[in-house]
């Protein structure tokens, strides 16, 4: 088996917890269009957070397979795939700040999130879309420091998050210039604007962040001038995985529903799950399942293991989630029938499963990236 879980009970235990927050909370937040930040703060209090940090920053000293099966647990008893979103974001800055921050930076960053308080990951920009090498925001320097102008888009937990990584230029660096910089979001010279106006995934609240001038101490760069762009693609990657493990994890107990329901519902005097075009949906759905998880575990094995594919499988996970998440809630939507278009669990499912082929880097950024990575791996043969 390619998954390492230390505790196999990790999964069961956040997903009752997660049944009686996430789960229950869900329909509110999604009607107010919020992050549900009662329950994040109840699991981030559970020590979810914790599972892959080292006991000197405040963790338990167990691993990323741990935060996983916990992950997986909140996303299949929290049944909520905005909240799980924003979970993704926090993971992946989380790791970045451990993988590429200095000691001084996670004494103080880490702690602060592993207490409660939301990360967000600033990439994008109107300008460069999913190419985020072309973003306009740069910083100047200004005695020991900088000061960070520019805005950024589409930012999952934007509107709510407390901090902050961003990727900026320090023009006066050159051609290497790609930077970032940890922030904190109450800073003077920060604006975060409204959520955006999504059709889906509302609890997830996603939109732009602006800099007028943010003062950055020197000792807020991650990494090194010039070495943002190393830092982000692997942060990239653990994202891009965990959206496959979400989407395996989302899915199974909406699959086990519309498996419930197939059963009951008559059609021509016999259930329809009796009908071989059910069956075909529903394995279909199945197949799509278990490929997305174990192509994920996959992924992560390279990933920690900084294998050479590990950037292609993570981006296979990721193209497999998005395409699993549209299949898998359309699947329930066809065979409840017209109940499952009307507005319901079912509708909204779908609607929140088709902003993942957008969100973390769309179907064809993915297909992009495998091609590139088959190219290099081909030519370093």
């Amino acid at each position: 088996m390619l998954h390492h879980f230390t505790d196999p009970g990790l999964r069961e235990r956040y997903a009752d917890l997660a049944a009686r927050t996430v789960a229950e909370r869900a329909e509110n937040c999604r009607a107010k269009g919020v992050l549900d930040r009662e329950s994040w703060q109840e699991i981030s209090d559970a020590g979810i957070w914790r599972l892959a940090v080292d006991r000197r920053w405040g963790g338990d000293g167990g691993s990323w397979w741990d935060f996983t099966a916990a992950f997986e647990g909140v996303a299949a008893g929290g049944r909520d795939l905005g909240f799980s979103l924003s979970m993704v974001a926090q993971a992946g800055l989380i790791r970045s700040l451990l993988t590429y921050g200095s000691d001084e930076q996670k004494d103080y960053w880490v702690p602060r999130l592993l207490a409660g308080d939301v990360g967000a990951t600033a990439l994008t920009e109107t300008t460069g879309g999913s190419d985020v090498t072309r973003g306009r925001t740069s910083a100047v320097s200004d005695g020991d420091g900088y000061r960070l102008t520019g805005h950024k888009d589409h930012i999952t937990n934007g509107p709510v998050a407390d901090v902050a990584l961003v990727l900026g230029h320090v023009p006066e660096a050159g051609d290497r210039d790609i930077t970032l910089f940890m922030i904190d979001l109450n800073d003077e010279g920060v604006t975060r604007g409204d959520p955006e106006n999504m059709i889906g995934n509302q609890t997830s609240p996603t939109g732009p962040i602006a800099f007028e001038g943010v003062r950055v101490e020197a000792r807020n760069i991650v990494g090194t001038i010039g070495g943002g762009l190393e830092a982000i693609y692997n942060t990239i990657a653990l994202d891009r995985l965990l959206y496959g493990v979400l989407a395996a994890a989302y899915l199974d107990p909406h699959l086990d529903d519309v498996l419930a329901y197939a059963r009951q519902r008559q059609a021509f005097k016999v259930p329809i799950a009796d009908h071989q075009y059910v069956q075909g949906r529903i394995t279909d759905a199945k197949f799509a399942i278990e490929a997305t998880r174990y192509v994920s575990y996959g992924a992560l094995d390279s990933l920690l293991r900084g294998d050479e594919q590990a950037s292609l499988l993570c981006s296979v996970a990721k193209y497999h989630a998005g395409e699993t998440l549209r299949l898998g809630t359309e699947t329930a939507l066809r065979v409840y029938g017209h109940l499952g278009y009307m507005e319901g669990p079912a509708a909204r499912a779908l609607q929140d499963a088709l902003g993942t082929l957008i969100a973390g880097g769309t179907a064809e950024m993915q297909r992009k990236n495998v091609f590139n990575q088959m190219r290099r791996l081909a030519t370093a043969a």
